[in-house]
């Protein structure tokens, strides 16, 4: 089942009161008008997972909790403005996996691909593979040129550490994070029956950054065994 105006209309009243009491009598539109289409999504996207990564986990039960990290909230708002699901390999204590992602708001959604932070050792990898001219990263590169849907993210350093290197490379080497994600308000895609289809045919465009992301875990862990 597709989103509805009832989704962001739920988080905005459920933020603004910060009621729990008002959340468990109401939480029966949550549970329907958010989480059943987030279910519906991991489904729809868990055939073209597993081929891409067979170590990606699809639950559709895998959702973002509506209410915030007590560590965070102190006596500020309990419930969250946002929800979103993720799909990745099996996470290691706290340390951030490449992941696909969906999320929505009370103002908008979108969906993307990469690390919340990327650990260093994984960035360092990463540029070891492009300045290398790797075959995998050459892919990730000319695969998020092609597109214009999602935008490269991740605090880029201060000074440019790769001057030689083509300013193409150079908006991936000097990042010290890394991620594509595409943001939208627009009502026709946020409430639309073909959703799924869309997210789909977005994460398939950027097939090959993940496995750029991928290789470099995959080096990594050889890496590390090998010690």
């Amino acid at each position: 089942m597709p989103f509805t105006p009832n989704a962001p209309a739920f988080l905005f009243e459920n933020y603004t009161r910060n009621d729990r009491e008002w959340f468990r009598e109401n939480r029966e539109i949550y549970e329907r008008e958010i989480r059943a289409p987030f279910a519906d999504i991991i489904t729809a996207l868990t055939p073209f997972m597993k081929e891409l990564d067979p170590q990606i986990i699809c639950d559709p039960k895998k959702v973002s909790r509506i209410f915030r990290d007590a560590r965070i909230a102190r006596g500020g708002p309990i419930f969250r403005q946002s929800i979103w699901c993720s799909m990745m390999r099996p996470k290691e204590q706290f340390i951030s996996k490449p992941e696909f992602y969906v999320g929505i708001s009370t103002d908008g959604f979108g969906w993307g691909c990469g690390y919340y932070k990327t650990p260093n050792w994984i960035m360092e990898i990463i540029r070891e593979l492009i300045l290398n001219g790797d075959r995998t990263a050459k892919a990730a590169l000319k695969a998020y040129s092609k597109q214009d849907r999602f935008s490269l993210y991740g605090e880029m350093y201060k000074r440019d550490r790769y001057p030689d290197r083509s300013e193409e490379e150079k908006q991936w080497l000097d990042r010290k994070s890394l991620s594509v994600s595409f943001e939208s308000d627009d009502p026709e895609l946020y409430f639309s029956k073909d959703i799924e289809k869309a997210i789909l045919e977005d994460f398939k465009t950027i097939a090959d950054i993940y496995r750029l992301f991928a290789k470099a875990e995959d080096i990594y862990t050889e890496r590390k065994a090998n010690r």
